[in-house]
């Protein structure tokens, strides 16, 4: 018998070994340790203190230190004692990694006793590729099976349902029962146009509803997205993605007058249903398709879209150099990130630890951009536009700089695209192909690299397609629920997030690509699915819920949602009746203090210290000109992101300013007293209304605000108020009493929860 003492995990224990014990395998019992374990530092790229335990060769050669692999001598083998705890100071894996169990260790202390047999041809070159090929989310998309409805269930209203209704069915859970009509107009109409239904048209969808409430909501969600404001509240979601602003950022912070064409191309193409797939080629190369529209131009301010300035030639050249490439990371990364849900951005130093994305992938990627640039020019029509574009037909030299030293000009890279995604054509097989079909228009005027990558990019059969499609279909998921089915929403890499319902996400994705990538009719099986309409209170959930799935990931329940920053501001413009629908065209400055624009060192015209507070200015807030280093008090206050990087999520804080805003800001308080004012229809005198004159006042407000009306109890509360008001403005001799404290009243609506949060 053969005994060993190690430490593991700061304990020591005994093993007894049995004289004859039987062979390892390697293949079988110690690669997957390794690979588990160790190949995420010790193999392919990422060799870590030298040492590659990927392949047999540089595994038996060692690393920087003594030798890995005694090859019969486990007790002088350097990776038997550190991952055995032989040496406490090198416990590996290091901290934060799974140590490996006493039977593990035992398998590669026997192995290694044994001779280390390791068969030829079982070396793993690349294994981050290896895994990537297995990776859920860059498979292709696959046909799934909708399960079968049980004789039982009513409540499914179609294959979504069905989807989650077995998983919660597994957890023996309930889902909880519909929203009421009131609760749902008001959900329908701020998630797919961002604006609260007026009270006729709460009134003409509850009677609806009544009668059928699958039809109403179907018919109500074929109205909504046929309205103009639909594309101004989704293609609000895809702004955050594209980092999109009307100025450069960084220390100057210049204007971009012309930046907006970008952003009502982004709108008038989801009013518009684009198919999401020509919505992608068209803002990574709409002038290498259809050089002649202004909107395909315009497309590709998608790529001009983040922070960038170009510096002048007083600038050192190493200073010119590290701004242009910080501006090509931009794009690189938000074109990783935003379509493909995959982090690019380390990769300009190094491969990247975790997923199969090369240094040299990176470098390929970036030399198709590399010989283009933004401009501010003419569109075919003659309008100025700001969008992307090839300096000529002439491919730039793009070379790979290793630790992104880009005076490191040794190795020249072609064009290429992602090995973890690709199957069949080659990037240069792709970029013939933009070739052939563009000698059809005439000559090019560019290199027409982009187009090849457009191209790649949404072949679900040979390119990024199936991701792209994955990646979007979570993405509006995220946005009807406040989760995604995958909760890293830009990051569907190996370290990212497994999906909650994968089968119910790859479902999605399919019949999404299969139906022409229409968007419309993926936002109606989703609002129309029974799982969407659930109610949110504790009264309609099963009790069961909390203790089940607190995270309420089985979709047993509506979470509410609060609504976004800009859509706060809508709504009081919407209550107040002052709202102005005019769309399109430069973005609108509005009011900020002065003393909000101190210590910044603004190059050009600065901000207006007296913009006005009228039509011009009370239009929908995705029109609002967004000057990133003046952002406006009250968005910054509710989370709206800088739009420095692209946004995935918006955070969604509770903090005091946010009080702060709705009780001082002045706008707030000038829609308070618009919205008072529609409530009297008529001019205001300095008597105290009657608690009936007060009644049907309160009502209005109520249902304007809320999409429901009073209860006795907040009837009398709210007269209570409004009377408290009138009387301390009577003896503060305020202008008009009656008037300014149901201004307060108002005010107080906009600060309550239930104004909002949807539910």
């Amino acid at each position: 018998m053969a005994v060993w003492v190690g430490l593991f995990g700061g304990m020591a224990f005994a093993q007894t070994e049995p004289a004859g014990r039987k062979s390892v395998d390697f293949v079988r019992e110690i690669q997957p340790i390794l690979r588990d374990h160790c190949y995420e530092c010790h193999a392919g790229t990422t060799e870590e203190a030298g040492l590659n335990l990927g392949v047999k060769a540089k595994a038996m050669r060692g690393g920087e230190s003594e030798k890995a692999i005694v090859a019969g001598n486990a007790k002088e083998s350097l990776l038997f004692q550190l991952v055995s705890g032989a040496d406490e100071n090198r416990l590996m894996p290091p901290d934060g990694n799974e140590p490996l169990s006493e039977e593990q260790i035992r398998l590669l202390r026997n192995w290694i006793d044994q001779g280390a047999t390791w068969p030829d041809q079982t070396d793993i070159v690349d294994p981050k590729l290896q895994r990537a090929r297995k990776h859920w989310a860059f498979q292709r998309l696959a046909q799934t099976t909708v399960p079968t409805p049980q004789s039982k269930d009513h409540w499914s209203r179609g294959p979504i349902d069905r989807f989650v209704r077995r998983k919660q069915q597994d957890a023996g859970l309930s889902p909880s029962k519909p929203a009421d009509a009131r609760t749902l107009v008001r959900r329908l109409y701020f998630d797919l146009i961002g604006l609260p239904p007026a009270p006729q048209q709460i009134d003409q969808f509850t009677l609806a509803h009544s009668k059928d409430p699958d039809s109403a909501v179907r018919n109500l969600v074929d109205r909504l997205l046929d309205s103009p404001r639909y594309g101004e509240r989704w293609g609000r979601h895809w702004l955050d993605v594209a980092r999109y602003a009307d100025s450069d950022g960084q220390e100057a912070d210049m204007d971009r007058p012309h930046a907006y064409v970008y952003r009502d191309f982004v709108i008038q193409a989801f009013n518009d249903n684009m198919p999401y797939d020509q919505f992608v080629r068209w803002q990574i190369a709409g002038d290498e398709f259809e050089p002649e529209n202004d909107d395909a131009i315009s497309a590709t301010g998608f790529l001009t879209a983040g922070p960038a300035f170009k510096l002048p030639d007083s600038f050192l050249e190493s200073e010119r150099l590290l701004n242009r490439y910080n501006e090509l990371d931009d794009v690189i990364s938000t074109l990783g990130s935003g379509l493909l849900g995959i982090t690019v951005a380390c990769a300009r130093c190094h491969d990247h630890k975790y997923d199969a994305f090369s240094a040299k992938e990176y470098y390929q990627l970036l030399g198709v951009f590399h010989s283009g640039d933004r401009v501010t020019a003419k569109l075919p029509s003659g309008k100025e536009g700001f969008f992307f574009r090839d300096f000529d037909h002439k491919r730039r030299t793009t070379w790979l700089f290793r630790r992104s030293d880009f005076y490191d000009r040794e190795i020249e890279v072609p064009i290429g695209f992602p090995a973890m995604l690709s199957s069949g054509a080659d990037a240069d097989e792709y970029w013939q192909r933009a070739k052939d079909a563009y000698a059809q228009i005439g000559e090019a005027k560019s290199t027409l690299q982009r187009r090849a990558l457009a191209d790649w990019i949404t072949d679900t059969q040979q390119g990024g397609g199936a991701l792209l499609a994955r990646v979007f279909v979570n993405r509006v998921w995220h946005h009807h629920f406040g989760k995604g089915l995958v909760g890293t929403t830009s990051d569907f890499g190996v370290r990212g997030d497994a999906p909650i319902h994968p089968e119910l996400l790859e479902y999605l994705a399919k019949e999404f690509v299969d139906g022409g990538w229409n968007l419309k009719a993926l936002h109606r099986e989703i609002l129309t699915s029974a799982v969407w309409r659930q109610g949110s209170t504790r009264e309609a959930s099963d009790q069961r819920g909390p203790e089940i799935d607190s995270a309420n990931h089985l979709l047993w329940r509506m979470t509410p949602q609060r609504l976004e920053a800009e859509v706060i501001r809508d709504a009081m413009l919407a209550a107040s009746d002052t709202l102005n629908l005019q769309a399109g065209g430069p973005g609108f400055k509005p009011y900020i203090a002065p003393e909000a624009n101190l210590a910044r060192n603004i190059k050009g015209e600065g901000y207006p210290k007296d913009a006005p507070d009228d039509a011009t200015t009370r239009r929908r807030s995705v029109y609002m000109f967004h000057k990133r280093l003046i952002p406006y008090p009250m968005f910054q206050a509710f989370d709206r992101p800088d739009l420095m990087t692209s946004c995935a999520a918006r955070q969604n804080t509770t903090v005091a300013p946010q009080a702060m805003v709705i009780l001082n800001d002045r706008f707030v308080r000038s829609v308070a007293r618009d919205f008072a004012e529609r409530l009297v229809q008529s001019p205001p005198d300095d008597s105290l209304p009657a608690k009936n004159d007060l009644r049907p006042m309160i009502e209005t407000a109520f249902e304007i605000s809320f999409a429901r009306l009073p209860t006795e109890t907040e009837i009398e509360t709210s007269i209570q108020f409004i009377e408290s008001q009138t009387r301390a403005r009577t003896e503060r001799e305020t202008p008009d009493p009656r008037l300014q404290a149901l201004t307060d009243f108002c005010q107080t609506l906009f600060g309550l929860n239930e104004f909002i949060y949807v539910d």
